[in-house]
């Protein structure tokens, strides 16, 4: 049968629609899905007009709808730009909700997770978006972040913050990194013995009872972080699974993060993440954010980067779950009984429980519903399988959905006010930084979504503990909630408060769970004054009077110049707002003084410096004053008073005070000249010649700088066993010859040493630090004038180096000396072994000489 060739013709194209209600109009869907909802349809709408500016924010209550909205908006760019269009979930879970939500709209997509890709060919020639999540995106090593992107759509922007901030942050444990938790105790040990809370840091760290944070001062970061950062590269924490990712992102910049210390861990943190080096967080990509909860500007610009854009958000009551709010704190017969009451509950029906920490979760884990994994997404779906039982979810304020029957019984335990050590020690031990209150109150919102998907779903929510009870009573934090969320509060707190036994709760949780009439019609009598309103509005109702953009603006302002390391310019972001900010936020305001006082410390301006240092100690202590200009933070090591080697290198170790990574990156300093010698001057290598013969233990001078009429060689290396003269040649290129002159004045060197030191009992070298060649025919070079090459004062400079470094790394204070003597003679490098290594090279005689006959 012949070929009918006809089919493999180019199909004509056929012009894509772009507006997303077009486009919906046009799939063929599936599920029971129809009509688009009011405010959905309302919201692609204005969208569509507005479609060209930046930054646009979609705003609908949770169970509103927005992730059609999403999805119709990234199809609509992928049509107009016919690129790369990614839709940015947070978590797994949440990839395979949205995917399936495509798949009844009718809607084709490609997904990315777990490194597998599927219809990546539609996505690449530009047909079809990429559902992927915010980590794919923002990891260190991300395969897309480097290509041209041009749209992004992110869906529950309020999480992104600690989701970003997660890529940008180092979180080693003790158990998985000990030489590193190890190395950082002992180099940060003294600091807390110099400053008085040894009794602390020995509790937290060495008895490991004690909860605190620790943070590690900036000023004791500056000098340590070099030491712990060699040893996080000997420990593999750049090819950790659970840490690769983020440093590839701080390697360069560890001195320009903060560090936390707790009983079990570390973590390093930048400022805020500088997600402006990021392509695709640039103009060239058109962005969208989606959000289910309250946002406001000050939150978000420390998430991207940048202001929002016009907001979108349909006045529709899509979303308003009806709520009964179970208030504990307002009745204490309930109070006392209500933990054991859950338990005994849980038996009979499913019970989420957000808590605000691990810590917090483990009275409940005893008593949670057996898994079959420990894999938290095939619990979630085990737990919704089930008809009873608890699931236990610290710290997971979102990324789960509860709809309808799968779950209508939430406990949030404890006020979510910390994901990380950075916000929990703000938060805990810096006042309640005001600026985390926006962030609360989005987290307080979106917990209670988890089980709240739509204005027909219902269920009961308890809040516990006594933080989140102080939190949400003070006037100003509720003013931060939706209207209807309040209205749903003052409900539940009279309908608690008149609760006289845990039986009358019982009845009331059967009441709401029946769907018994009475009540249907009491909610709804109490809260429709509440309805139609966005949650997304409701934060921007009575913005407290500090909360300008400004201020997070200066400070994405301040990070840019600090990762570009403009110290002065970074540091007067900051200080424009310093004065006014200590009048209404005294946590951040101390927080931004002490990175101030850093700035200006790592710009060499140690008395500015310790001027902001102080004024952040002064109002919380825990954020470490600077020691006095000059003062030393902890005793130098032991030295005998003899002068032998090891006594001279650790007292030029330790001219700065304290022996640490600072002395040894000051050592490379010095004489790194010495591995440069064809691209540095003269000078400047002798100089070098100068410092490696102090870190080898002698006296260095250089006397024919020195003497002031050019008298002696260019550098004397002198100890009561030998001496050693240096002729620098550097200068030479390894092909003119040693001069009439230059042999001449090692001559005079020889001469020098017997007159400026005729009682002098030591053995003694002449050596020339140059090139192997030879002589001029004129000059007339002896046996005692031996060549020691560039490249083998090198070697030696580095043998000392790696010497000492590695001593002082293993060992104490107290040992350090008795140490270093030994391995000096271990590796032949006492001073009698380094004059006995000396090469036995004489300045080779011209082979060019004339000959003449009589």
């Amino acid at each position: 049968m012949p070929i009918d060739f006809s089919k493999f013709k180019k199909k004509e194209e056929v012009p894509r629609d772009t507006h997303p209600i077009k486009i919906y109009d046009g799939l063929t869907r599936s599920g029971g899905l129809n009509d688009l909802w009011r405010g959905q349809y309302l919201a692609l709408e204005e969208w569509h007009e507005l479609r060209a500016n930046e930054n646009l924010v979609v705003g609908l209550n949770t169970g509103g709808g927005k992730t059609v909205i999403g999805l119709l908006q990234g199809q609509a760019l992928v049509n107009e730009t016919q690129g790369r269009v990614f839709y940015l979930c947070g978590s797994i879970q949440l990839i395979k909700q949205t995917a399936d939500a495509a798949k009844s709209l009718g809607l084709k997509v490609a997904t990315y997770y777990n490194r597998k890709f599927e219809n990546e060919r539609e996505f690449n020639m530009g047909e079809v978006l990429c559902i992927t999540t915010y980590q794919a995106l923002f990891n260190g090593f991300s395969r897309f972040a480097k290509d041209d992107i041009s749209g992004l759509i992110f869906d529950d922007s309020h999480v992104a913050s600690h989701i970003i901030r997660d890529h940008y942050t180092l979180s080693l444990s003790e158990n998985e990194f000990p030489e590193t938790y190890s190395t950082l105790i002992n180099t940060v040990k003294g600091y807390y013995s110099n400053v008085h809370s040894s009794q602390l840091f020995e509790q937290v760290v060495v008895h490991k009872n004690d909860p605190t944070i620790l943070f590690i001062p900036m000023f004791v970061w500056k000098d340590a972080y070099k030491k712990l950062a060699q040893v996080m590269v000997e420990e593999g924490v750049p090819t950790g699974h659970s840490t690769k990712y983020s440093w590839e992102y701080l390697r360069d910049h560890l001195d320009l993060c903060s560090v936390f210390l707790t009983s079990h861990s570390i973590e390093v943190t930048p400022f805020l993440p500088p997600v402006h080096l990021l392509k695709f967080m640039g103009g060239n990509t058109r962005k969208i954010f989606l959000s289910a909860t309250v946002q406001d500007n000050i939150d978000f610009i420390r998430s991207f980067g940048f202001l929002p854009g016009e907001k979108i958000a349909p006045k529709t009551r899509a979303g308003e779950s009806e709520r009964l709010i179970v208030t504990p704190y307002v009745n204490k017969e309930v109070s006392e009984k209500l933990f054991d009451h859950l338990l005994e509950y849980s038996k009979t029906n499913k019970v989420l429980v957000i808590s605000n920490s691990e810590r917090r979760a483990r009275r409940w884990r005893s008593h949670e519903m057996t898994f079959t994994s420990d894999d938290f997404a095939q619990r979630v779906s085990e737990f919704k399988s089930a008809s009873s039982g608890l699931l236990v979810a610290p710290a997971r304020f979102e990324g789960m959905d509860f709809p309808n029957d799968t779950c209508r019984t939430l406990v949030i335990d404890g006020l979510p006010s910390g994901t990380g050590l950075l916000e929990k020690l703000m938060w805990n031990s810096l006042g309640e930084v005001k600026s985390l209150q926006g962030t609360i109150a989005s987290r307080v919102v979106q917990s209670l979504g988890r089980i709240s998907r739509g204005n027909d779903d219902y269920g009961i929510v308890y809040l516990l503990g006594n933080d989140l009870a102080d939190w949400i009573t003070r006037k100003n934090n509720r003013n931060r909630l939706s209207s209807y969320i309040s209205a749903q509060l003052e409900l539940g707190e009279r309908m608690t408060e008149n609760l006289s036994s845990i039986e009358e709760l019982k009845e009331l949780e059967s009441s709401i769970l029946e769907r018994n009439p009475s009540w249907a019609e009491l909610h709804q009598e109490e809260i429709k004054n509440a309805s139609v309103t966005s949650e997304i509005e409701s934060i921007e109702v009575a913005p407290e009077k500090d909360e300008t953009e400004k201020l997070p603006i200066a400070e994405v302002n301040f990070i840019r110049h600090l990762w570009n390391r403009d110290y002065v310019k970074a540091a007067r972001k900051l200080e424009q707002h310093l004065d006014e900010l200590f009048k209404h936020d005294k946590g951040l305001a101390a927080w931004h003084s002490h990175w101030i006082g850093y700035c200006y410390l790592k710009a060499g301006d140690e008395i500015t410096a310790e001027k902001y240092f102080k004024r952040a100690s002064k109002s919380f202590r825990i954020l470490g004053a600077m020691p006095e200009v000059g003062e030393k933070t902890v005793v130098s090591p032991l030295i005998p008073d003899n002068e032998t080697q090891a006594a001279r290198i650790l007292k030029v170790l330790a001219e700065r005070g304290e022996i640490n990574y600072g002395s040894f990156s000051q050592m490379d300093d010095r004489i790194s000249a010495l591995s440069q010698v064809t691209n540095v001057s003269t000078n400047v290598y002798e100089e070098a010649l100068k410092w490696l013969g102090n870190y080898l233990g002698f006296q260095s001078t250089r006397p024919d700088q020195e003497s002031g009429i050019g008298r002696g060689p260019d550098n004397f290396w002198l100890s009561s066993e030998v001496a050693i003269m240096i002729e620098s040649k550097s200068e030479k290129g390894g092909v003119a010859p040693y001069s009439k002159k230059e042999v001449g004045q090692s001559h005079n060197h020889i001469e020098w040493i017997r007159e400026d030191y005729p009682d002098i009992k030591v053995n003694s070298k002449l050596m020339i630090a140059g090139p192997d060649v030879e002589a001029a025919p004129a000059a007339s070079p002896t046996e005692e004038m031996n060549v020691w090459l560039p490249e083998e004062i090198y070697k030696l400079s580095d043998r000392i180096r790696k010497l000492i470094r590695d001593t002082w790394k293993e060992s104490t204070p107290a040992t350090l000396y008795s140490e270093l003597e030994k391995n000096l003679i271990e590796a032949n490098l006492t001073h009698t072994d380094i004059l006995n290594s000396l090469p036995e090279r004489p300045i080779r005689k011209s082979s060019h000489i004339k000959i003449t006959n009589g």
